[in-house]
């Protein structure tokens, strides 16, 4: 595979989009969000009718690349990062046609943020899901705090900032997080069948329903991501996220301290 941090190809009317730093569960990094911001645009094509975003690997994406924040400077880069971060989910979510989530293992934080932006998720019998986030010290971000409430409800959500208990795959399907829940060696191609399905249908016709609940739903989709973005480099200034990452970095348990 390619070495860059973002490949897409289009085929039959398809585009699929891969999160490709395997390395590090395809945390994501700012290179990877410049690769997701130019990939979703590309999908606007008028030829793509269909749209997958998977994971390179073992994970879908397992998070924010919490090492390059540091070393770049964790409070700054979650200012900054989130606004471009904004761009991919206004992106997935104004794109006239179906965007399918194809997850192939963990999902963390922002990984989970992803999938939950999209219109449909497919999940590995493999894979799980984690709000993350709190567990670092940090509030979540990529419209997490507005799309798992709508999905889940409110209780749930504030259960999982909380508690932050990872969700295995049949769970997230009874919860409605995922769409459906298939056998690993058979994701591909159960992603491939659900992603021509839709590409063979009204194309128009989805658009036109996509924004309508968009509009029903998620109106104030940007304002809420840059309520979200302020939360949580307010949170990369706390002590408590340094004792998460290094906890982290550790592979120990965090004392946090409340400050």
């Amino acid at each position: 595979m390619e070495d860059r941090p973002v490949l897409w190809s289009k085929e039959d009317g398809i585009c699929t989009i891969t999160m490709n730093i395997p390395k590090t569960l395809n945390a994501l990094s700012t290179e990877m969000l410049q690769g997701l911001e130019e990939a979703f645009e590309d999908c606007f094509d008028e030829n793509i009718r269909a749209v997958v975003l998977t994971g390179a690997g073992k994970a879908f994406c397992s998070g924010g690349d919490i090492a390059g924040a540091v070393k770049a400077g964790a409070q700054q880069w979650l200012f900054q990062s989130p606004k471009k971060l904004a761009v991919v989910i206004s992106a997935m979510r104004e794109l006239p046609k179906p965007v399918i989530a194809s997850i192939n293992g963990a999902a963390f934080g922002v990984g989970m943020s992803f999938a939950m932006a999209c219109d449909l998720r497919i999940a590995s019998e493999k894979a799980t899901l984690a709000q993350a986030y709190t567990s670092v010290g940090l509030s979540p971000d990529g419209a997490w705090t507005m799309t798992v409430p709508q999905i889940v409800g409110m209780a749930k959500a504030l259960e999982m900032v909380l508690l932050d208990k990872p969700i295995k795959a049949e769970e997230a399907l009874a919860l409605g997080l995922v769409t459906m829940v298939v056998p690993a060696d058979q994701l591909e191609e159960e992603t491939v069948k659900l992603a021509k399905r839709l590409a063979a249908g009204p194309t128009k016709a989805y658009a036109s329903a996509k924004a309508l609940i968009n509009n029903s739903m998620l109106q104030s989709l940007e304002g809420q991501m840059e309520k979200e973005r302020w939360g949580i480099s307010g949170c990369g200034g706390t002590e408590d996220f340094v004792e998460g990452y290094q906890a982290v970095f550790n592979k120990s348990k965090p004392n946090f301290k409340g400050r």
